[in-house]
């Protein structure tokens, strides 16, 4: 494809196009640095400007990525999770031919306060485990986890079982089946300790979202807060009519 200057499709929105091409047909590989702006100025005749702003498009849409002083390289796809189908972050790897990983960051039996407690629908003291781990695909950091269930659905729980992967699992061998859940999302910045966790840098775009999950015979067994990596992740959902 070559750019069209007779066109009325705009040259910054070709040149995106032959980009995006590129990336597809795997003539950008993941991790290739792109031509440099001068580069695609030369080859197609446009003005710095009209190549800047294709590229930042690209950036901005998650496909491309800029390192200062060093160019524009071509990111990691992101991973998209469907917000109508109710999955562990295991479960839902594993689908997508990806291994998943775990690592503990804690693991402690404290009393529930105020809105954890409110959103579990027990009472201000209760026991409660609170789970806070780091979510991996393929070694890579994708989330940080925060998980609180009250101790009585599952009772001598162990660091061992929580390393080894999906609560939902471990649950559903106790006897507890997920039925449904409530889930927001919204967007932040990423905070100091959760960028050096995450490995991105810091007040970088993340994905805040909050889970309420319930069993099948109505009763909350977890409250979820996670920090997904906005670069990497992102959520779609199929809306009918």
């Amino acid at each position: 494809m070559k750019i069209d200057k007779t066109s009325a499709v705009p040259i910054y929105f070709q040149l995106k196009t032959l980009i995006q091409e590129g990336i597809s047909s795997g003539e950008y590989p993941v991790g290739m640095c792109l031509p440099s702006e001068r580069e695609y100025c030369e080859e197609y005749g446009i003005s710095r400007m009209t190549v800047r702003q294709a590229i930042s498009d690209l950036v901005n849409e998650g496909l491309l990525r800029r390192e200062r002083g060093k160019g524009t390289y071509v990111s990691q796809p992101k991973i998209e999770q469907g917000l109508q189908m109710l999955t562990s972050f295991t479960e839902d790897m594993k689908r997508r031919n990806m291994q998943p990983g775990t690592r503990l960051i804690h693991m402690i039996t404290c009393p529930a306060k105020g809105r954890v407690a409110r959103q579990l629908g027990i009472e201000d003291g209760d026991s409660v485990y609170e789970i806070k781990r780091l979510r991996l695909a393929d070694d890579e950091p994708m989330a940080i986890e925060t998980a609180y269930v009250p101790i009585c659905y599952l009772p001598n729980f162990t660091e061992e079982k929580v390393a080894s992967g999906s609560l939902y699992e471990v649950m559903r061998e106790r006897g507890i089946e997920i039925s449904h859940a409530t889930q927001t999302l919204e967007a932040s910045q990423a905070k100091v300790t959760e960028a050096t966790i995450l490995n991105i840098k810091n007040k970088a775009s993340v994905l805040l979202i909050e889970r309420t999950t319930c069993a099948s015979g109505g009763q909350v067994v977890e409250f979820v807060k996670s920090v997904y990596r906005g670069d990497r992740y992102k959520f779609a959902i199929d809306l009918r009519s």
